[in-house]
């Protein structure tokens, strides 16, 4: 039976809010990139405009799903700790992503000190990911497949630093998202209910 409205929204409302500040954080860093445009001097990289669009869209995804928390039978105060550990993972990679404008000109050389850090904290989202439906309901979601994918990627972003690579796996991560959103999370909730 799934757990009542009025619990499920006091359980779900800090993760949602830890979830939000990884939006206001993104938001935030475009808006002063949009407000001091004029008067820097930066030099942009694709690959990071990718991975920061990938950040945004993954963070309204994380919200959408959330919803699908609800079907689980029961939560403790385990499961409700590790519920919000996505969150704040995907808090953490928009911080570690997003960089200072006023102290980086070179968008290339910012995303390379960070990719170590970023894709680790990708890669143990993606492990919290494959993980939440055996905590939730004691199985393995269907998403496992696609999951399993983006761990890969993410790990592979960590240990090959090549430029190619990096776009190949930048680029891949847009399409594997494409198709995740298009098999799973068409409907509310779905990404954590399938």
């Amino acid at each position: 039976m799934p757990i009542e409205f009025a619990s499920f929204a006091f359980i779900i409302t800090l993760a949602a809010v830890v979830n939000g500040l990884g939006i206001v954080r993104w938001l935030t860093g475009l808006s002063e990139y949009l407000r001091r445009k004029a008067s820097l001097n930066l030099q942009h990289y694709w690959v990071l405009t990718l991975f920061a669009g990938f950040q945004f869209l993954m963070h309204i995804l994380l919200w959408w799903s959330l919803w699908g928390v609800r079907s689980a039978a029961e939560i403790n105060f385990l499961m409700y700790v590790y519920v919000l550990a996505g969150p704040v993972l995907l808090f953490l990679g928009t911080s570690v992503l997003t960089p200072d404008i006023a102290a980086e000109s070179n968008m290339r050389k910012h995303y390379f000190s960070v990719r170590v850090t970023y894709s680790s904290v990708l890669a143990l989202l993606w492990l919290w990911a494959i993980f939440l439906g055996l905590v939730l309901r004691g199985e393995f979601a269907p998403t496992l497949p696609v999951l399993s994918l983006f761990l890969i990627i993410a790990l592979i972003q960590r240990q090959i630093a090549h430029p190619k690579i990096q776009g190949i796996l930048a680029a891949s991560n847009w399409l594997l998202l494409m198709i995740f959103i298009g098999s799973y999370a068409m409907q509310l909730g779905g990404a954590v209910q399938a």
